[in-house]
């Protein structure tokens, strides 16, 4: 990880897209080639590099190992291109995603071998304790040439073209071995989950280099584990043993050789809490020194036994509902709401903290400010305007198919809430409540906003004319959608005081957010969020009757 965010690496204006990319790590942020050292702040590097050998220090104290964890080939700064133009690889950026291109160098070229192989000698050399290093690419900042995965679609230097995707990659991860060689070093390679079509897989898998595994291949050398802050951020400080069970139980029964676990959020805006950390590898020690179950009935056998353990035999049932009852709202959420998430609709559209009124565009500049510049879109307009824009594709869910989910995960804290005050682990278990009442009221939003936004669509034309009173005619009912309309911003005006509440009572621990105002970016929520949900409230009642400007209210 990165000692600080790579500020330099966002262009001004509304560059989301390089949002993505700017916790990336990747060897030249540590140890520059001298042909990108002068193209990247001094201060940065150095700082990431103490952050490096700081921890080398741990390790050594402690006798333990490391892996690298890198996004390769990253791109590079436009004008090292313009300095060594014959490098020029691959287009990386999301067209849909910013305003600015990005390119990676190309592996094919004999001066970008030679770079690649010389950091990470260098990295190497400087942190010999390096066993491991594991990269992701053609995402978030990184890709190779030719791949039918760029998202400007395939492309490159012409030079290149005729080589195949196995070929590149495999010249990709020889300039690692090499440099791993060249400081007396002996490490294993992984490509980890990244985009290549099927074809592309195949041809990697085929040409892999010895010492090189590829975990998108379902290799049976390779597992991987993940906490609970990677489905529920910004959420964190959730354990569902059940997880932990299947996820252990599927390595007993492979022959798996190395187990990647995962405790970090995407784009490395947060990590999981200590206390969920070490009550998790509590749980795999247990499990990895147990027979895997067979069969549904011995899985909840175990499941049940971890809950004796947890909320004593008074409660053990309470607990055992509420884990099974949260495995069936995630069932439903992952058959109903395959695209809502916490991380793109809560946060980088800002659900969580912006106000929810009919007419966005009747906001002034000042109440704005604290939301808009953060929200994830190359257009202004559009990100003031469409409340379900993710990521460049107007999405749509409706308030009836989140509900159900929300009622699921409502339930579930209702029985925690009610398990004996003398539960071995009754602290753990309200932190989890705290948690999970944070992800219910960001999925609370997520269906206020779907469906608002959905009322405004069916209403696009009436919204576009300018304000002014409707129809006088006496009507019972008033405009068929306004009353529905009311009623989603009633809902997410209650949502957002339950939410501050929560926060007020130590709820702020269980969600990610910055330290430092600076941070607040489009995928880290600010310090000040309590202030902004207070703001949230009184912007939303300031502009409660603009509706009436628009539709026709009943006259009883």
């Amino acid at each position: 990880s990165l000692a600080d965010k790579g500020f330099h690496d966002v262009p001004v204006g509304r560059n989301s897209w390089f949002e993505y990319t700017s916790y990336n790590p990747t060897p030249y942020k540590f140890f520059p080639d001298p042909k990108i050292a002068p193209f990247i702040p001094s201060d940065f590097v150095l700082k990431n590099r103490e952050l490096l050998l700081a921890k080398a220090e741990i390790l050594r104290e402690y006798g333990l190992e490391a892996a690298f964890w890198s996004y390769e080939p990253n791109y590079l700064p436009e004008t090292f291109f313009e300095a060594y133009p014959h490098m020029l690889g691959p287009r990386v950026d999301h067209p849909r995603r910013g305003n600015h291109p990005a390119f990676a160098p190309c592996v094919s070229v004999k001066e970008t071998q030679e770079m690649f192989t010389s950091m990470v000698a260098e990295l190497l050399t400087q942190v010999p304790e390096i066993h491991t290093f594991f990269f992701k690419t053609n995402d978030a900042g990184s890709g190779i040439c030719w791949s039918d995965w760029q998202y400007t679609g395939p492309n490159g230097p012409t030079h290149c073209k005729h080589k195949s995707m196995g070929e590149r990659v495999a010249i990709l991860m020889n300039t690692f071995k090499n440099g791993a060689e060249k400081a007396g070093q002996d490490i294993s390679i992984y490509l980890t989950g990244s985009m290549f079509s099927d074809e592309e897989k195949d041809d990697i898998f085929a040409q892999l280099p010895e010492g090189c595994y590829f975990q998108s291949h379902n290799s049976d050398e390779v597992r991987g584990i993940s906490s609970m802050i990677g489905g529920y951020y910004p959420v964190r400080g959730l354990l569902f043993p059940l997880d932990v069970l299947q996820s252990t139980n599927a390595l007993a029964r492979g022959s798996a050789n190395t187990v990647f676990i995962s405790f970090r959020a995407s784009y490395d805006r947060g990590h999981e809490r200590l206390e969920t950390v070490e009550k998790f590898f509590d749980l795999l020690v247990d499990q990895l020194g147990t027979p895997p179950s067979e069969g549904t009935i011995a899985s909840m056998q175990q499941l049940y036994s971890i809950c004796e353990k947890w909320a004593g035999d008074s409660s053990a049932e309470r607990l055992f509902n509420a884990f099974l009852g949260i495995e069936e709202a995630n069932k439903y959420r992952r058959a109903a709401l395959r695209g809502p998430s916490g991380i793109y609709w809560g946060v980088s559209a800002r659900q969580i903290t912006r106000p929810l009124v009919v007419a966005p565009d009747r906001l002034s500049p000042e109440e704005e400010a604290y939301f808009l510049p953060h929200v994830f879109n190359p257009s202004e307009q559009e990100a003031r305007m469409d409340y379900t824009d993710i990521h460049g594709s107007h999405r749509e869910v409706s308030k009836a198919a989140v509900d159900p989910y929300v009622s699921r995960i409502n339930r579930a804290i209702r029985l925690m809430e009610g398990i004996d005050d003398n539960a071995p682990e009754k602290g753990f278990i309200l932190d989890m409540v705290k948690a999970l009442k944070i992800h219910s009221s960001i999925f609370r939003s997520l269906g206020n906003f779907g469906e608002a936004q959905a009322i405004r669509d069916h209403n696009a034309e009436k919204l576009s004319a300018a304000p002014h009173r409707p129809s006088k005619t006496p009507t019972w009912e008033g405009d068929p959608d306004l009353q529905e309309f009311i009623s989603v911003m009633r809902d997410e005006l209650d949502n957002t005081q339950d939410l501050i509440d929560l926060l007020e009572d130590g709820g702020m621990a269980f969600i990610c957010h910055a330290d430092d105002p600076k941070y607040e970016d489009t995928f880290l929520l600010s310090p000040d969020l309590i202030e902004q949900l207070k703001k949230k409230r009184k912007i939303m009642l300031d502009h409660w009757t603009d509706i009436e400007d628009y539709m026709t209210m009943p006259f009883k």
